[in-house]
């Protein structure tokens, strides 16, 4: 492990760490295959087995045809909780701002929550708060950070993806990055769709089986283009937000930040293969 990467085992140190990282440190993450997805704060892990600080185990709630257990990686064992938890039968919440805080009952911060974290509702009964269930306790949420930041009644599902995923210009890329922290191709599109309750694989070679087809000429915004190498002959390699209007809102790669591309205007419009709808 390179020395900067000791930030990320912290969960409190989840900012220092990708705010330290040159563009060549955030490439190294690809090139040494490092990172291969993010877990969010109370998503269950299936522990396979251990090894010294370390465990190898499963990201249930990340889709992976070869893993029916869920997305598989090494996690740092100081970052998981074996607390029993109710059986979750009732409502939920899922996070839709970048980040808000994860309060104890008396009001006190516990630490940042990110974009696309799901809790079980104790109680929504407070005016300003959820109460909710978490592997530390009962603790709150405001109510607005499990809401859209924007009004949402004329726009369809897709458009709210699109409008979402523009509160993320200019953030870096992040190799594996399933949060608001940085973001991946297929991570940036996935956690999107999880904020509008729609569960996608967790790769791009899977995501492109999710949905349905569409054709070029009814694209619509919320969409997800697929782009292969060779153009287009060859393997899968990107998949990007379609933003209306011949743009494109993506999570490039590594050494980039999210942003729009016109697609006429790169060379992806040889690569695109598919168009799909998952909203």
């Amino acid at each position: 492990m390179r020395s900067i990467d000791q930030h990320a085992l912290d969960s409190q140190g989840l900012s220092a760490w990708v705010g330290q990282m040159t563009d060549a440190d955030s490439m190294g993450l690809e090139q040494e295959n490092l990172c291969v997805t993010q877990a969010l704060f109370n998503d269950p892990i299936l522990i396979e087995r251990q090894v010294g600080g370390w465990v190898y185990g499963y990201v249930v709630s990340q889709k992976d045809a070869q893993h029916p257990q869920g997305y598989p990686g090494w996690l740092w064992a100081a970052q998981l909780s074996l607390a029993p938890l109710p059986v979750q039968t009732g409502a939920t919440v899922v996070i839709r701002r970048p980040f808000t805080p994860l309060l104890r009952p008396d009001g006190s911060t516990i630490f940042q929550l990110s974009l696309g974290t799901e809790l079980a509702v104790i109680s929504s009964k407070a005016p300003l708060y959820d109460l909710v269930q978490t592997p530390l306790g009962p603790a709150k949420v405001a109510k607005r950070a499990t809401q859209f930041d924007f009004p949402t009644a004329d726009l369809t599902a897709g458009e709210t993806m699109v409008k979402l995923g523009a509160e993320f210009l200019d953030l870096r890329y992040l190799w594996g990055g399933l949060s608001a922290y940085g973001f991946d191709c297929s991570g940036f599109v996935c956690a999107l769709h999880r904020c509008i309750g729609v569960e996608l694989a967790r790769d791009v070679s899977e995501q492109v089986l999710n949905g349905r087809p569409v054709e070029v000429a009814a694209v619509q915004p919320g969409d997800l283009c697929f782009f292969a190498h060779e153009q287009g002959k060859g393997g899968l390699h990107h998949v990007a937000l379609y933003a209306g209007d011949g743009w494109l809102l993506h999570s490039p790669t590594p050494g980039k930040h999210v942003t729009y591309l016109q697609l006429s205007a790169t060379y992806l419009k040889d690569e695109l293969v598919q168009i799909r709808r998952n909203w």
